[in-house]
């Protein structure tokens, strides 16, 4: 039987090649089509979870209706307003760091936190100024809930201890300062207070925004330059499991005055924006596995029409309706399977030379994912279609009979 089956293989070269580079394109392409996709998605989501930590306490921002004035007038009496109420109230700091703090704590869930203290400002050296982000942070606790060590091109982040009024700054910024390492920028307050402040590193994140306007200090230096001292305006945590951040944030934010977000609900669209990856992704592969089935199911119906007296003879000979399908049946799975194998050492091949294409964003070069699951899906999609599409011309074989095969060839 299975002599029979590479007999018939391999004495039509033509059909079988076109059949076996058709599934080679079709394992190939979705294993880098998925690579890149998803490749790309692994990266902004390690950006979004790792340099922005996996739970943010930040402060709360409170819009104002008529309904939140509810009892500030009169009593509780009936007011009717001219003009609805419209704003927020914002406030500058936690509520109470200190009991975050102990909350943290004695959570089982949380692995570190960072305490943080962020405020507007502008830093300005000579005749050039730009508007910034200061940060203030604990550089080692900060290490221990986000990446951003990775970062880091010149200094040792951990140095911001070191002394006050030190700072690191994104590239671009110290570009468009016009500053070098060890030079002194002026950082102005809203009160109209003014910092001189030493650069002693630069980081570079990929994000152009990021880059531009953030400035990192000690919390120390930070509290002191805009007269905030003890001030704490967010705490980042990071947790055990990530994918459970959501549920921990949720459950806090029940019981706080302060804001609490995970990482997933920070960025809710970007990870929604994500999901419409994975439709056109899916999409794509059914495309992919709906042509090569085609083309399966096209050269082997013709193989049967073609093999009508070959079949005519099997059958005479002893062959049974189920060996004349199985027959046909594994001519279509052994060249999906070889054919299955080739294309993903064709995509692996194929993903190692994009992955060496440089741009100009995130780690200067393309993102591939070298997830396994990504060749296994390959796989069996695509033996999965060569066996569909191989049943049906071989139960067609299956049927015919010798004495049909003889009426129809007369």
């Amino acid at each position: 039987m299975w002599f029979v089956a590479l007999k018939h293989i391999f004495s039509r070269k033509s059909q079988t090649l076109l059949t076996f580079f058709a599934i080679v394109l079709g394992a190939g392409g979705y294993v880098i089509f998925s690579g890149i996709q998803l490749g790309f998605q692994e990266y902004m989501i390690d950006r979004l979870i790792e340099r922005s930590g996996h739970i943010t306490v930040s402060t709360r921002n409170e819009f104002i209706t008529a309904q939140s004035l509810k009892g500030y007038f009169f009593n509780d009496a009936a007011v009717r307003w001219l003009n609805t109420p419209s704003g927020r109230r914002s406030y500058d700091k936690l509520s109470s760091a200190s009991e975050w703090y102990r909350k943290i704590r004695l959570s089982d869930d949380v692995v570190a936190y960072a305490p943080q203290i962020s405020k507007e400002a502008i830093a300005t050296r000579g005749s050039f100024s730009q508007n910034v982000n200061l940060v203030g942070v604990d550089p080692v606790r900060q290490l221990q809930v986000t990446n951003i060590e990775q970062d880091i091109t010149a200094g040792n982040f951990r140095s911001l201890n070191n002394g006050n009024s030190l700072i690191f700054v994104g590239e671009r910024l110290m570009k468009f300062l016009g500053a070098k390492i060890n030079d002194t920028v002026n950082v102005s307050t809203a009160a109209g207070t003014i910092t001189p402040m030493k650069i002693i590193g630069t980081f570079d994140t990929g994000d152009r925004r990021t880059d531009e306007r953030t400035v990192y200090a000690s919390l120390s230096t930070v509290q002191n330059a805009t007269n905030s001292l003890g001030e704490i305006t967010t705490i980042v945590i990071r947790v055990k499991d990530y994918t459970k951040a959501a549920d921990v944030a949720t459950q806090w934010n029940r019981l706080n005055s302060d804001s609490v977000e995970s990482w997933d609900q920070l960025n809710s669209d970007r990870l929604s924006m994500m999901g419409t990856q994975d439709i056109v992704r899916n999409v794509t592969t059914i495309a992919f596995i709906v042509i090569v089935a085609f083309g399966i199911y096209n050269i082997l119906n013709m193989v049967v029409n073609h093999k009508m007296r070959d079949i005519a003879i099997l059958r005479s000979i002893g062959y049974d309706e189920r060996d004349t399908e199985f027959l046909f049946l594994v001519q279509g799975v052994l060249v999906g399977i070889v054919g299955a194998l080739a294309g993903l050492v064709f995509g692996y091949l194929g993903c190692s030379y994009i992955e060496t294409i440089r741009i100009p964003m995130g780690r200067m070069h393309m993102m591939i994912s070298w997830d396994i699951i990504i060749y296994v899906k390959a796989f069996f999609l695509v033996v999965g279609a060569s066996v569909i599409a191989s049943y049906f011309p071989a139960r067609a074989a299956g049927k015919l009979s010798p004495i049909e095969i003889i009426r129809s060839t007369i």
